[in-house]
């Protein structure tokens, strides 16, 4: 029997989720948490065999988290299953380790296909994350991303691509403001995502 931990602070996915499992054609045991502290509690006590987690939690940030068990537990699968629907979740979701990311506006039983694919060795992304395209960015604003990414610098940068250093600042400040990232590692995460 396949063991699930959900990680999630909304009473109803666990209710929604038990009733989607009672349908799988494999035996599915599951246990539900709603916040960090009493997963890895969980997690000590029984090792699942799939995490499914929500990206808001009252006590931690889901992808913080999601690297968090990455960590811990390189082997261990993790489906991402998010109310956020941003490209960019599910993108860095992907860089993070997951092996899925499924919005919560999706049903249960696609809900559980994804559950039964993961548990089968695949990874499994809703559609758009892999039929979005392009960031929307700039071509110089690319370039800089993908500078950035390799870990230059905004001078060494400016004097890469022939502008200033205000230039460089300008860009970064764009590309941090179109996608939603928060530093240079959430970029460089975003670029390697995107490849």
């Amino acid at each position: 029997m396949a063991h699930l931990l959900l990680i999630d602070d909304h009473p109803l996915v666990q209710v929604a989720l038990e009733a989607a499992l009672a349908s799988a054609p494999i035996p599915l045991s599951l246990t539900a948490v709603d916040s960090e502290a009493a997963a890895f509690q969980a997690l000590q006590q029984r090792m699942p065999h799939l995490v499914i987690l929500d990206i808001s939690l009252p006590d931690s940030n889901g992808l913080e988290m999601l690297k968090l068990l990455k960590r811990r537990f390189p082997d261990l699968p993790v489906l991402i299953y998010s109310a956020q629907t941003e490209r960019l979740y599910m993108q860095m979701a992907q860089a993070a380790g997951a092996a899925g990311y499924i919005v919560k506006s999706q049903s249960m039983p696609q809900l559980l296909s994804a559950i039964l694919a993961v548990l089968g060795g695949k990874t499994v992304f809703a559609a758009d994350i892999s039929a979005a395209g392009a960031l929307p960015l700039t071509g110089k604003e690319q370039q800089v991303l993908s500078l950035l990414a390799q870990g230059l610098s905004n001078l060494q940068i400016a004097q890469q691509l022939h502008i200033s250093n205000k230039t460089v600042s300008t860009h970064k400040k764009n590309i941090l403001e179109k996608t939603g990232a928060h530093s240079v590692l959430d970029l460089a995460a975003l670029w390697k995502a995107q490849q």
